[in-house]
């Protein structure tokens, strides 16, 4: 004859009242362990990255943080990991555009973080990367930095972009904007430069003189300054004033340049005697 089951026993379990802990309470201590296994694991992964950075192995320290971030997609943490991972993407292996993607999600998740700045600037680097010009610049655009210094810094970035889309006119435009009631300094040059290059390739060649001349005079760049008397000269040159160009070329006195010096000089002499021709023939037909 079978026996009766205990009172409170199912399907030969023990009694509810034999078990070490109330249900209730064993649940509760299961899923306090998982979670507290979760975040170790979650910890491990970071680390693990971190090391991987550290030694130098930049794709095993992005799988670190996707695997963690795949786990843990918000929150400050995860924001200062995604920060990383996109870094990693961009400075240590050129993936473009899963740096993109990272610096977007970041941005998205908190647009005033306090490396919010920071993550937009590298973001409009990337797209400039892919050849997003346009996107490149818009994201500049939104920085709009309060330092004046790092708004003419941002501007410089901006003009650059438009000069390597040989948008001319537009680059014209920023690079002043850089200029204007400023003093002399390491931006303005590099705006300078670009303005006379601009001028240089368009045939205007007062106004490249002019761009040249403020370099010559204020740049403590002796690699720049020679390059503005080079320039001086091919503007000369374009503007007929054969003499001031030779004078200018004679007056580059570095040693590394004395031959290409004595080929240009040659050139400009050839030049200024068939303009004195040619000048010499129109008087004849008159």
């Amino acid at each position: 004859m079978k026996g009766t089951k205990a009172k409170g026993q199912v399907n030969g379990s023990l009694p509810f009242a034999l078990c070490p802990f109330p249900l209730p309470l064993f649940l509760l201590t299961l899923s306090l362990a998982f979670a507290a296994a979760c975040k170790h694991g979650a910890t491990g992964d970071l680390e693990r990255a971190a090391s991987a950075w550290d030694a130098g192995d930049y794709a095993q320290a992005a799988e670190g943080y996707e695997h963690y971030l795949y786990q843990y997609p918000t929150g400050e943490a995860s924001l200062a990991a995604r920060l990383k991972l996109a870094n990693i993407y961009y400075l240590n292996l050129r993936r473009y555009e899963q740096a993109r993607e990272q610096y977007q999600e970041f941005l998205r998740q908190d647009g005033v973080h306090a490396e919010a700045a920071l993550a937009r600037e590298r973001l409009a680097e990337v797209l400039a990367e892919l050849g997003r010009t346009y996107e490149a610049i818009n994201e500049y655009e939104i920085l709009n930095p309060f330092d004046g210094s790092e708004r003419r810094r941002i501007r410089l970035k901006i003009a650059d972009l438009y000069f390597d889309q040989k948008n001319f006119s537009q680059a014209l435009t920023e690079y002043q904007k850089m200029i204007d009631a400023t003093e002399y300094d390491e931006l303005s040059e590099q705006a300078y430069l670009r303005k006379a290059s601009i001028y240089n390739t368009r045939g205007q060649y007062q106004l490249a003189l002019d761009a040249y001349q403020k370099l010559a005079a204020n740049s403590p760049d002796a690699e720049v300054q020679m390059r503005a008397q080079f320039g001086l000269v091919d503007c000369y040159a374009g503007l007929s004033q054969f003499d001031e160009a030779i004078k200018t070329l004679r007056a580059i006195k570095d040693e590394r340049e004395q031959s290409h010096i004595a080929q240009r000089l040659a050139e400009l002499e050839q030049q200024k005697r068939e303009a004195a021709q040619a000048r010499s023939g129109l008087q004849l037909q008159r």
